[in-house]
């Protein structure tokens, strides 16, 4: 059984994996170091505990994280964050995996679209020389999901690129969230070569 605090201190190793570039979750177990004394004068204690009773340390942690990736800027969220829209969020982040499937196959029509609209190549796509590259466009205009650019990039590994040739704030962002979120996905990338290959080819 999880405890109240257990959970405070989750939500710390959450938050410091999400605004501090060398700090890992995983690393960490989750975990980071704080006093109970501390923790039980804080005003939002019943909070941490009322979801101790209610869930399982893995729903706990995957409640903490939809907050952080579902927010606009995961350095900022706070526990007010959680405690307003975390579960929405968590129910959003639940469907989103289940049907990631259907998901990435749609993203992947719009990208097609895309380039045929606009006369690209497929590997236009990823070209920095004019700015952002178009695949990186379509993710901030919301026409692709961050977790179909992530599993781009599993299979093809452009962002290291991107990387060394964009420099601006808006990627700077984009890539920090894309390294602190990849490590809690668990995808088997096998369907979606076969699916970039079909519609790609």
């Amino acid at each position: 059984m999880i405890h109240g605090f257990d959970v405070y201190r989750m939500y710390l190793a959450m938050k410091q994996h999400f605004s501090n570039p060398k700090f890992d979750y995983f690393q960490y177990n989750g975990q980071v170091n704080a006093k109970e004394k501390t923790y039980q004068q804080r005003n939002d204690f019943y909070f941490f505990e009322t979801i101790a009773r209610k869930y399982q340390k893995e729903e706990i942690q995957n409640l903490l994280l939809a907050t952080f990736i579902l927010s606009k800027d995961p350095t900022k969220v706070w526990i007010g964050d959680i405690r307003e829209s975390g579960k929405d969020r968590w129910l959003a982040l639940i469907k989103l995996q289940q049907s990631l499937g259907y998901i990435v196959e749609q993203d992947t029509d719009s990208v097609v679209e895309h380039m045929d609209d606009q006369g690209y190549t497929f590997n236009n796509l990823f070209e920095t020389m004019g700015g952002h590259p178009p695949l990186l466009k379509l993710y901030i205009k919301r026409r692709i999901n961050l977790e179909t650019l992530i599993i781009y990039d599993m299979i093809l590994g452009f962002m290291k690129e991107w990387d060394k040739k964009l420099i601006d704030p808006l990627w700077e962002n984009i890539s920090f969230k894309v390294k602190k979120y990849k490590p809690f996905l668990s995808i088997n990338t096998t369907k979606y070569r076969e699916l970039l290959k079909q519609r790609f080819a």
